[in-house]
């Protein structure tokens, strides 16, 4: 058996018991010619088919046994549904394989052999057929005559709409022979019709602004087209265009004129919404069998017929009808229409109203209700681009199924240690950190995503904040809870009427819905992704070890568990990220780089947030240390005032210490209250302690320097006589002035010597 089948968008070549369907890279349209090839090599067991000379398909297939027959059937087949109709060609069969360069002359029309094995020149008995004989040359040359269709008596608005849902536009003639071209091919088509004899609605319009004439279905500026005599002159009164005998005219847009629609070659339609798998019964073409009329035949069994006023859907080849459509104000079926079911039709059933759409559209375009086109992701991008603006309506994204429910997580089928993978993303827009509370206030936003199998999104666009569904809708999906560990708000609703979703569109769609009045696209919610952000302002507590303060680097955590319902299902995927927008540079601190840990603790559902916080000391340095330093060297320097001041020397140590003790109290009360010692305080009680050991010198210095005094003021009697005097006081003199000065110097390297050895343990500490 040697067997060839042809659909609108696959073929199949049967050799023996071989049913391997093939693809074709372009949908086949009628009133096209199409040249298909295939080709079998028996010793290579491989299978070709060529569309139009090239090859778009091969298989490798050894049949087993010698390929024989002794008639062929063309067009023929065992039941009604898979017989052809159509224009053909011819048919030849060679009892070889032909060469690639053979097979694309003869698509090209520049040979025409004869098959070896089956010829279309003898052994044929043709029945219901209409045969005609044509040169290969006159058969090739391309057909560029244009297909009119005339409607009579309608407004301007109505014209349009005509020729545009039929996909193409209303004319303009561009010079006085176009003009009068239309009239003769009227006449010559419709003879004996009630014609028009005067005008034609054209496509030129000034009604945004005068005497702009723009063309109605793409609004540009036109200058080709002619006009007859001293014309246009309606001014403001007249602002639609007409086409008479002698060019274009400007018409009132209330009168009724005749439409004319060309075009170039027959357009394809589409109904959608009526559940059809074959191609063949979805396609329609357009014919005019009559002036002024419409009929649509599918490639397959239906048509769509006007009789009685009433547009009718019908099954030509069983008989019987599927639906008849209700009155609309334009009453015509292109567009999207109600229409009464006459049988079952998808999930509909006999005498309900159902909505189906004829339109002219390709597939990448999108049929508003009018049925006029526009490019597909137009749609539902928040701007009117359809003229009745139908292309913002029903934009929503999601589709439940009917056993959808919020409360259980999309977990996998029949597979008990499944989880939730969440991705999640932390926005953090500003810090503030509140030292002596031990706490940090963040305001962030928090982005989540995850799966949700159950799911189908509908028309997804490649620019994600278009996928948003309605609030109504947000608020319907399943969503994690977020528990804040380290917080007085324990849980936090993803999901809320604040909250913003939208879908990421990370596939191409995985059908198109046939059960739809529209070019509804489905994509799995396995591959795409939903994705949730709320912004939130929250206190976190924070652990800090304050042992260096204020030379001291921290870290504060935003201490987060996922969860849905009671228990977890959920973990934290590798992928989730934090970025901070805000200023690095706070009052007190500079924000590190932040980082997210998943490891700690091990629960895959936690995670901890951790924002490094390096202390900026500057603000110390100036209001503790440097003041208190000052404070440290007066006292110091009292050391080195004359010995008989004591009174001097004590005030000014004593208010040192006073106000040392006082910067103190006021660096401690504006820091935690710690039980261990911090490096600030350590500081400041040495310099109080320095202070302190100061006056304690000064004290013993005075009590040596007045015990001496009182020494030197004492002068023994002798008989001895003067020599004897001058030799006691010089030798007291001299004891005492020795030890005052032994003792100043002990006091001054005793201070400056602890000094040192503080200062350099001091920072080798904050330096490690």
């Amino acid at each position: 058996m040697l067997r060839a089948e042809v659909w609108v968008d696959k073929v199949r070549a049967a050799i023996s018991h071989t049913w391997n369907f093939q693809p074709l890279p372009q949908q086949l349209w009628t009133f096209r010619w199409y040249h298909l090839c295939f080709t079998y090599d028996h010793t290579r067991g491989r299978i070709q088919t060529f569309l139009n000379g090239h090859m778009v398909r091969q298989m490798f297939y050894n049949v087993g046994r010698p390929v024989k027959g002794d008639f062929a059937k063309i067009g023929n087949a065992k039941t009604k549904h898979e017989s052809y109709s159509g224009d053909l060609s011819q048919v030849n069969v060679w009892d070889r394989v032909l060469p690639d360069d053979d097979i694309l002359r003869i698509a090209n029309c520049q040979t025409d052999p004869q098959g070896n094995y089956i010829s279309w020149d003898a052994g044929w008995t043709l029945s219901n057929v209409t045969s005609y004989d044509l040169s290969v040359s006159k058969f090739c040359q391309e057909d560029t005559s244009k297909l009119y269709f005339w409607f009579p008596r309608v407004l301007e608005t109505e014209a349009l709409y005509i020729c545009e849902a039929l996909g193409t536009h209303l004319p303009a003639v561009t010079s006085l022979r176009e003009s009068q071209q239309l009239y003769d091919l009227l006449n010559e088509k419709w003879p004996d019709s009630e014609k028009c004899p005067l005008f034609y609605w054209s496509d030129l319009n000034d009604k945004r602004v005068e005497n702009v004439w723009v063309r109605g279905h793409d609004g540009k500026v036109d200058n080709e087209s002619y006009w007859a005599p001293d014309e246009p002159n309606g001014y403001r009164y007249e602002n639609c265009a007409a086409i008479q005998p002698d060019g274009v005219i400007d018409d009132d847009c209330a009168w009724i004129r005749c439409a004319l629609c060309t075009f170039t070659e027959p357009q394809r339609f589409i109904i959608r919404g009526t559940c059809e798998t074959e191609l063949r019964n979805v396609y329609f073409v357009a014919y005019q069998e009559e002036f002024g009329g419409l009929v649509f035949n599918s490639y397959g069994s239906y048509r769509i017929r006007l009789e009685n006023g009433t547009w009718y859907y019908e099954d030509k080849v069983n008989g019987g009808t599927i639906a008849s459509m209700e009155e609309f104000d334009l009453n015509y079926p292109m567009g999207r229409r109600w229409w009464r079911l006459e049988r079952d039709l998808c999930d509909d059933k006999s005498g309900q109203r159902k909505r189906l759409l004829l339109s002219p559209c390709n597939d990448d375009q999108f049929t508003c209700d009018d049925g006029t086109c526009i490019p597909l992701p137009f749609r539902c991008d928040l701007k009117y681009d359809c003229r009745d603006q139908s292309d913002e309506l029903e934009c929503e994204v999601v589709s439940f199924p009917e056993d959808y429910h919020s409360h259980l997580p999309p977990r996998v089928p029949r597979k008990a240690d499944s989880n939730v993978p969440i991705v999640i993303r932390f926005v953090i827009k500003s810090i503030d950190i509140e030292t002596v509370e031990m706490d940090m206030r963040l305001s962030y936003e928090l982005e989540m995503s995850w799966f949700d199998n159950r799911l189908e999104y509908i028309n997804l666009k490649a620019e994600e904040s278009l996928n948003a569904p309605r609030v109504d809708t947000m608020l319907k999906l399943w969503s994690p809870i977020v528990k804040l560990l380290n917080t007085d708000t324990i849980d936090q609703l993803l999901i809320s009427k604040d909250a913003v979703a939208s879908i990421k569109r990370m596939q191409e769609p995985v059908r198109r819905d046939d059960s739809v009045a529209a070019e509804v696209d489905v994509y799995s919610g396995e591959e795409c992704p939903i994705t949730v952000s709320r912004k939130y302002t929250t206190y976190f507590t924070c652990q800090f070890d304050l042992t260096l303060y204020p030379f001291d680097d921290q870290h504060c955590d935003m201490h987060l568990q996922v969860v849905s319902g009671l228990d977890s299902f959920l973990e934290v995927h590798l992928n989730s990220s934090v970025s901070y927008l805000g200023s690095k540079m706070l009052n007190e601190y500079q924000i590190g780089q932040e980082e997210m840990l998943l490891d700690v603790p091990r629960d895959p559902s936690e995670v901890r947030v951790r924002i490094p916080l390096i202390r900026l000391y500057g603000h110390s340095i100036l209001n503790i240390y440097v003041p208190s330093l000052i404070l440290l060297i007066i006292s110091y320097l009292t050391l080195f005032f004359r010995t008989n001041f004591f009174d001097l020397k004590i005030m000014a140590s004593l208010t040192a210490l006073l106000v040392l003790a006082t910067l103190f109290a006021q660096a401690s009360s504006s820091l935690p209250q710690t039980s261990y010692f911090k490096m600030v305080d350590i500081w400041l009680l040495f310099c109080v302690m320095m202070t302190f050991l100061v006056i304690i010198f000064h004290i013993l210095i005075d009590k040596r320097y007045s015990q001496d005094t009182r020494v030197k003021s004492i002068v023994p009697f002798s008989d001895d006589g003067k020599t004897t005097i001058n030799r006691y006081f010089d030798k007291a003199s001299s004891i005492s002035s020795m030890s005052v000065e032994n003792f100043e110097l002990v006091a001054k390297v005793s201070v400056f010597a602890l000094f040192a050895v503080f200062m350099v343990t001091y920072v080798s500490i904050i330096l490690t």
